[in-house]
């Protein structure tokens, strides 16, 4: 029986939403039974907080009762290689991936740099900051509407969708109030669709079923709101069959790959139809999650539901996947 901490919370703006995956996991590890769970919990000040007592620790003292990190961490510092470099420090397993790939797949300008030397396609985009905001740029590098987002968020925390030229100072100045950097992209219209990558006990990795996302009527897009109401429709399997399905699969598995990820991701994508001129729907490549959320909504244990793992068996798998390093 192993010791496994559940690290939740933590300094970023996704602090809810981890707080959900972390208490997600800890039922799954009630149910299975085989290990000796401990919530982990760390304020949005950076306290670290052991145990069903709230004991206040110091990160060396909390890691250093536990076997393994279950790591539900979410957004900057968690996400970000902060603690993986926390954790290498007192060697100490755990799931997800490792530091450095972890901080390139958050910067998403870096991600993107590698993922199209890689050859995916992605939508065209610019990155700034308050100091070199330039709106021309943005108006030269597509036509509306455009995308704005944090260089370095999930959960699509502080995206908008920007209609006008007008709309787009209140939009850059709501990314910039969650992170210091911006992406402005070309949106591109089509189904959207999001596909998962686990890895086997052997080291081997398998792509689960693609999903795509509905959003309700009234919603332009994908985003926080939308994304934990409720009443987005998700399908899954996604209905793409064939040659599609198996790209949209094949494209996640080589974003996995090109970032250097382990164990799990899931890569967003928008599925651009076909048309007049072009003969085949085109893959694009939004961003890549290295760790998916994990609550009762998320889209990552529905893909792995289907593949025949529930949540709980879902969890142990992930477990012995930071056991094997």
């Amino acid at each position: 029986m192993m010791r496994v901490g559940v690290v939740m919370g933590g300094p970023s703006s996704e602090h809810d939403v981890s707080i959900m995956s972390g208490l997600n996991v800890l039922r799954a590890l009630s149910v299975l039974g085989r290990h000796e769970a401990y919530p982990v919990y760390i304020t949005q000040s950076g306290a670290w907080l052991f145990g069903d007592r709230h004991e206040w620790l110091s990160p060396t003292e909390a890691i250093g009762r536990v076997d393994v990190v279950f790591n539900a961490l979410h957004g900057e510092y968690g996400e970000d290689g902060t603690i993986q470099q926390i954790l290498d420090q007192h060697r100490i397993p755990y799931t997800g991936s490792c530091a450095l790939p972890s901080a390139i797949a958050m910067n998403k300008e870096m991600a993107q740099n590698i993922l199209e030397k890689r050859g995916l396609r992605m939508p065209k985009s610019i990155c700034m900051t308050a100091q070199n905001t330039d709106t021309r740029r943005i108006l030269e590098l597509a036509s509306p509407p455009w995308i704005i987002k944090p260089r370095s968020r999930g959960s699509s925390v502080g995206v908008s969708k920007v209609n006008t030229s007008h709309d787009l100072p209140d939009a850059i100045k709501k990314t910039l109030s969650v992170d210091t950097h911006f992406i402005a992209q070309e949106y591109i219209p089509g189904r959207e669709v999001t596909a998962s990558v686990l890895e086997n006990t052997d080291g081997t990795v398998r792509p689960l079923a693609p999903i795509e996302i509905i959003p309700p009527e009234n919603a332009d897009f994908f985003d926080y709101q939308v994304k934990y109401n409720g009443k987005t429709k998700e399908v899954c399997p996604a209905e793409f069959y064939g040659a599609m399905a198996k790209r949209i699969q094949d494209v996640a598995l080589e974003a996995h790959d090109a970032l250097g990820l382990r164990h799990y991701s899931r890569t967003d994508m928008i599925i651009k139809p076909a048309s007049s001129t072009r003969r085949a729907p085109e893959v694009y490549v939004l961003e890549v999650n290295t760790l998916p959320g994990l609550t009762s909504e998320s889209l990552f244990p529905k893909a792995a539901r289907h593949a025949g793992l529930e949540f709980p068996q879902l969890i142990d798998h992930m477990i012995l996947l930071a056991k094997r390093g």
